[in-house]
Formats: structure tokens, sequence, C-alpha cells
């Protein structure tokens, strides 16, 4: 991303004075670097009925747009629509639109699904199935020439979190601080959000950070595809496992609709055009999924509940 970590740089030397979130870290504008309001309708000049599809920013949008753009026209084509793609800043955005019936599928991380079922009924669709596994962890990162050898070691130290609604970016470091009888703002010396995981790999990689908590899908994909800031990254803790980022809809979606969507998704690792995309996303298949998985989510919000921690 273009200048994203120029203007990480600044908001670290201003985050005593900077905007802050409800919990009391601060908080990065990104606006003059990312489109935040990035609707792109793939299939312009298609008078065929819209798919309106939101992918969360779990990584810059233009990686997002890189990624995704060639799945979603598929899918759309698949169950006969145009695919219009939307994305922005925050995984509460997306949400949101989710909620307002806004898209018709979003690709969210688990965090931001346990919140949604708990507000207005969201639904699983499927689960992508990556490695054999429908399950992720939260890497705790620092510098590759660091002295920092565990999550304890970063006591003191700059911290960066990704989005406020982020499982593996934000509410997985909350609970190890709110475990050891913490705040971020008792246990880290400074903390801010960086809005995408592959932002705070970067700010690690360049030092702008100390540390970070980051989706350890993201940085597998990173490692293997392109290793640029991930070499300079070492992992110092790895969390349990998780219930995989899911495909989500709105409960209310035309029960039709719904149906030929998860039947795509189930079926797309045997269509031919489908299987290099998913390669390059490293997705083995879309499996259906389970809303028990992400019980381990719900518990860490209740953890942290108790504390007495502001929600994002």
């Amino acid at each position: 991303m273009i200048g994203a970590l120029a203007i990480v740089a600044i908001a670290i030397i201003v985050t005593s004075s900077g905007p802050r979130s409800a919990d009391g870290v601060a908080t990065i504008d990104y606006g003059n670097v990312v489109q935040t309001d990035n609707l792109a309708d793939v299939g312009a000049g298609d008078r065929r009925p819209s798919l309106r599809i939101a992918v969360a920013a779990m990584i810059s949008p233009k990686k997002t747009s890189d990624l995704y753009d060639d799945l979603l026209r598929l899918l759309a084509d698949r169950v006969g629509r145009r695919a219009v793609f939307t994305q922005r800043k925050t995984y509460a955005e997306v949400n949101d639109m989710v909620e307002r019936k806004e898209v018709d599928v979003a690709f969210v991380c688990s965090g931001p699904y346990v919140t949604g079922k708990a507000k207005f009924g969201m639904e699983i669709l499927v689960v992508p199935v990556v490695g054999g596994q429908t399950v992720y962890h939260s890497y705790i990162l620092t510098h590759r020439d660091s002295p920092f050898s565990s999550f304890d070691a970063l006591k003191g130290k700059r911290f960066a979190f990704t989005d406020p609604y982020s499982n593996t970016g934000c509410l997985v470091p909350k609970y190890m601080v709110a475990r050891r009888g913490e705040t971020p703002q008792s246990f880290f010396g400074d903390s801010y959000y960086t809005y995408s995981h592959d932002n705070s790999i970067k700010a690690v990689a360049e030092g702008l950070a100390d540390g970070a908590a980051v989706d350890s899908l993201i940085w597998e994909y990173a490692q293997a595809t392109d290793p640029t800031y991930t070499a300079h990254t070492k992992i110092v803790e790895k969390s349990p496992p998780y219930g995989i980022p899911p495909v989500v809809v709105h409960p209310d979606l035309d029960p039709y609709v719904k149906q030929r969507l998860k039947e795509t998704f189930l079926t797309l690792h045997e269509v031919q055009e489908a299987q290099g995309i998913l390669r390059t996303l490293r997705i083995d298949r879309f499996v259906e999924g389970d809303d028990a998985a992400y019980d381990s989510v719900r518990e860490m919000q209740r953890w942290i509940a108790q504390t007495g921690q502001e929600e994002p």
C-alpha cells in the first residue's frame, strides 16, 4: 500500500494526542491512503441481477481486490448474476452492511461473525478449508533481530493491533493481557490500530512497532508468496486454534439465493476454472460451518467483558 508506512510512522509520533477508540487505543486514519468506500461493479454492462459481495479488510484494500476479484466474479457467474464488490475500512462497517442488507454475502473475520450472530443472527454460509483445516491462530510477532522472545517481553513496549473487532489481531492479545490482570494501557507502553494484518506485519518489520498480533493465515500466505516483510519478523507465541473466518449472510437473505450460493461454494473446487483461483488463495475448498467452532471466541469476549474493559 503506497505510503501506508509513512502514515503509520507519523501516527506513532502523535499517538499521545491523536484520536483513540473507546478502549483507549490510538486509532490511525488511513483515509489519505486507502479508498474506504470501494464499490466496484466488476460486471458493468451486464444486465443480470447483481450479487453484492463484501470482503472485510483483513489485508489492505488493493491486495484484497487483487486476490478476490476473480473468485467473486466466478461465484456470481455461477449463480447467474453479476458481481458487485464492496469494501470498507473497518470490520464493523462490513457487519453493518450485512445487518442493513446492503450486501448479499460477506467474507468476515471470526470476531465480527460472533458479534453479528449475537446482534442480528448473522449466519455462516460456508467456511474455507486451508491446509486441510478449518481453524487458524493468532501469531504474536516481533522483529527478527529483536531481543523479545515472548509476549511478556513486550510489556512496556509499542504494540500494533489490527482492527478493534479482529479476533486474532485484537481480541486474542487483549485476552492475553486481561488474563495477566492488566489492560492494554497498563501493559503496553503504547498501542495503535493498523486496520489490516499486512499493515501490522509491515509495522513490525520496519521497526514501527515492537510487537503485533496477526492472523496466521495471512502471515503464512505472505511468507509463502512474498516474504518481503515476514522475513523480518519472528513468531514468539502462537495461540490455540479458533474457528476460521467464515463466509456469512443475513438470516433473511432470499432462501433460493442462499441455497444457490451455498451449493456453488461447496462444489467450487470441482470447477476447473476455479481450481487455479483457489490455489492462488491457498484455499482447498469450502465446507459447511459449525457455529460451535466459535465458542472459544465468545468465551474470550465474555472474559474481557467481566474485567470491565470497554468494547471497541
